[in-house]
């Protein structure tokens, strides 16, 4: 005889299936590809890119001998430049960085970062945003940043024609990849680009200061592409006369597309009125001092004669990025104080955006006669800020009726419709009040009647 040792299951019950273990990744290889991938990709589009420049310079330049070791070389000043690293070369400072390969690296750090925070998301889902995934894939990114941009650094010597800080270096990379993985992580972690505790004014008031600020920036890239057609010309000339052979046109090809977001600013501080300073030379739309310019095609269309009459129509371009900022406030608020609070907040936020370019754009450029590349982020800030706040204030505050916040709202209840004589005697009270159980209503004298479709005692009728 035998005893079972368990309860067979009853006929007729359905077994549950057991929940399939879900395969994740561990820790260590998926931070190693945050750590590492972004890196030494860069430096293997460095050092290929100069390799390419050299091979191409070689054939028409006397003696030139392109070798894998100089591309290696060339290579570690090229990444930290992409890092926005200041350099020394041959002794004169380089603090003008190009924008666009570092704009082109927060990106790929931000994708890597956004597809490793996913990849670890079933580990680090229990433990919350700020507990799982989202510090140690930030850390690791601007750790790595910062460590290696030492090292980089360090490899660089006064001997090797190009220097740099090693403690400038890793402040400078770990800042730039730990804001760029903090930009691809947040929202895959469920942090919200606006927290929701911020007053709706504020949330408003910040998207207006990104429309102003991309707005002004869009205008600026608009002038800049309006110069280039106009002064083809000239452009072509400079081109034809520094880089008449396949190597140095490469090369000035590439530096010219890297700094094409500088110009962008640049461009930008003209169209709000400071205006852009190379050296002696600088240019306003009200006021232009001549002086040598950079044998670039960019830096020729910084203008050289007198400002025309109608320069001042330029000005015509930030008043209506700061009008449609306040076409944009206007509905959001039925009040005056709320709708001054966001258009406040949409100019100053606005300001801070286009003033930070503007300090990244300029900077150092040798010590010679095309030092320095000015771009005053504290003048363009503030013209920034009268820009977006005084036609932003008039049309937020005209576009919409005040009283009224442009948004259509759904009634709670449908509208009631009274009888068209109602007897005084028999006058019933909303329906609320007989929800509420209160089943008589006041009469004319003060007294007490029974409500239609009510018995004195209470009971409704059938």
């Amino acid at each position: 005889m035998t005893v079972p040792t368990s309860d067979p299951p009853r006929r007729g019950r359905r077994t549950r299936p057991e929940p399939a273990t879900v395969t994740t990744p561990g820790w260590l290889p998926v931070l190693a590809r945050v750590a590492l991938l972004p890196p030494a990709l860069l430096y293997g589009v460095a050092v290929v890119l100069a390799g390419v420049v050299a091979a191409l310079a070689s054939g028409t330049t006397p003696g030139g001998e392109p070798g894998l070791g100089q591309a290696l070389a060339v290579g570690i000043p090229l990444w930290l430049v992409a890092h926005l690293v200041p350099l020394q070369v041959t002794g004169v400072p380089l603090g003008v960085l190009p924008l666009a390969p570092a704009l082109l690296l927060a990106t790929l750090i931000a994708a890597v970062a956004r597809g490793a925070v996913r990849r670890l998301g079933p580990r680090a889902e229990a433990r919350g945003p700020l507990h799982g995934a989202l510090v140690p894939v930030v850390a690791t990114a601007a750790a790595a940043h910062a460590v290696i941009g030492v090292l980089a650094a360090a490899l660089l010597t006064p001997e090797t024609v190009v220097d740099a800080s090693p403690g400038l270096a890793g402040v400078t990379c770990g800042v730039l990849a730990g804001v760029a993985a903090y930009a691809g992580a947040a929202r895959p972690c469920g942090v919200p680009a606006l927290p929701r505790t911020l007053a709706p004014w504020v949330r408003h008031g910040l998207r207006g200061a990104l429309l102003g600020a991309v707005g002004l920036l869009t205008a600026g890239a608009g002038l800049l592409l309006a110069a280039s057609i106009a002064d083809a010309t000239a452009v072509h000339d400079v081109v034809a006369d520094i880089a008449p052979e396949a190597g140095s046109g490469a090369g000035l090809t590439l530096l010219t597309v890297a700094y094409l977001p500088n110009a962008v600013v640049g461009a930008t501080a003209w169209l709000a009125g400071p205006g852009v300073a190379i050296g002696a030379a600088s240019a306003t739309p009200m006021e232009i001092t001549s002086g040598l310019l950079p044998p670039i095609p960019l830096a020729e269309l910084l203008p050289q004669s007198t400002p025309p009459s109608w320069a001042g129509l330029a000005f015509a371009l930030p008043l209506a990025v700061g009008s449609a900022v306040g076409w944009r406030l206007a509905p959001t608020a039925p009040d005056v104080a709320t709708r001054v609070r966001s258009t406040v907040t949409a100019a100053v936020g606005a300001a801070i955006l286009v003033g930070a370019a503007a300090s990244l754009s300029g900077g150092r450029l040798g010590a010679g006669p095309f030092d320095p590349v000015s771009i005053p982020a504290v003048p363009v800030a503030l013209a920034v800020l009268g820009w977006i706040l005084v036609p932003g204030l008039v049309v937020a505050l005209l576009a919409v009726p005040i009283g009224t916040s442009g948004t259509r709202r759904v009634p709670s209840r449908p509208a009631r419709t009274e009888p068209e004589q109602p007897d005084a005697a028999t006058e019933v009270t909303p329906d609320e009040d007989v929800a509420d159980g209160d089943a008589t209503a006041e009469d004319e004298d003060g007294g007490e009647v029974p409500h239609e479709g009510v018995r004195p005692g209470g009971d409704a009728r059938g």
